[in-house]
């Protein structure tokens, strides 16, 4: 008996130090200097991690708030972003991150798409929106399924597109869902709500239902 209660504690405390350890695979470390504010992304992991952040605040220049993504190497700081406060403005700020491992291929081409605008509007008309990536069977099975059912959508595969990745991780952080990573896709937006860990036959037949 005893040695049974022995073993539990063990394995609790194992789990325990393991999700704290992937919790802090990668930290945001602030080094705040005179007249500026540095973000660097530590890597404390065996794997290099690909990490998004995105500052919320007001009070400095409008390009601190575009949102970032870097590959962080491991065992290393990597810096994000500088943030400079305008004279005579008392600076506030927030900021979101989240990583994932770091995608094989990508590749920058964005010549369909030529500025946020476009994406945010799928959003906005309460369009499905479905994010793919490469070498994902679960993906390419619910596309087919979408379409052998006549449900209009939109696919964005964030391996072929940057500007897709950036949008992915950017929907990500204004909804506030620092759990959700590149690892949980297909990932879906419908009508503005996102649904992960899709069972595929049931969310084809709620979209049914909605046609």
């Amino acid at each position: 008996m005893g040695k049974s209660i022995l073993a539990t504690i063990l394995l609790c405390f194992c789990w325990i130090f393991s999700m704290f350890a992937q919790t802090k695979a990668v930290e945001i470390i602030e080094v705040k200097e005179k007249k500026k504010i540095l973000f660097y992304a530590m890597n404390h992991s065996e794997t290099d991690k690909e990490v998004f952040f995105k500052i919320d605040g007001k009070g400095f220049r409008k390009s601190s708030y575009r949102p970032v993504i870097k590959n962080a190497p491991s065992k290393q700081k990597t810096l994000l972003t500088t943030l400079i406060p305008l004279k005579n403005t008392t600076p506030e700020y927030t900021y979101f991150y989240s990583f994932d491992d770091k995608l094989e291929k990508v590749n920058v081409d964005v010549v369909n798409v030529k500025n946020w605008k476009v994406l945010n509007q799928l959003i906005d008309r309460g369009e499905t929106i479905i994010f793919t990536k490469d070498q994902c069977p679960k993906c390419e099975k619910l596309i087919g399924m979408l379409k052998a059912n006549r449900i209009s959508h939109k696919a964005l595969n964030i391996s072929e597109n940057e500007r897709y990745k950036e949008f992915f991780w950017n929907t990500i952080s204004k909804m506030k869902r620092q759990d959700v990573m590149i690892s949980s896709i297909p990932i879906a937006i419908v009508k503005g709500e996102l649904h992960e860990g899709l069972n595929l036959i049931s969310f084809i037949e709620m979209l049914k239902k909605d046609k």
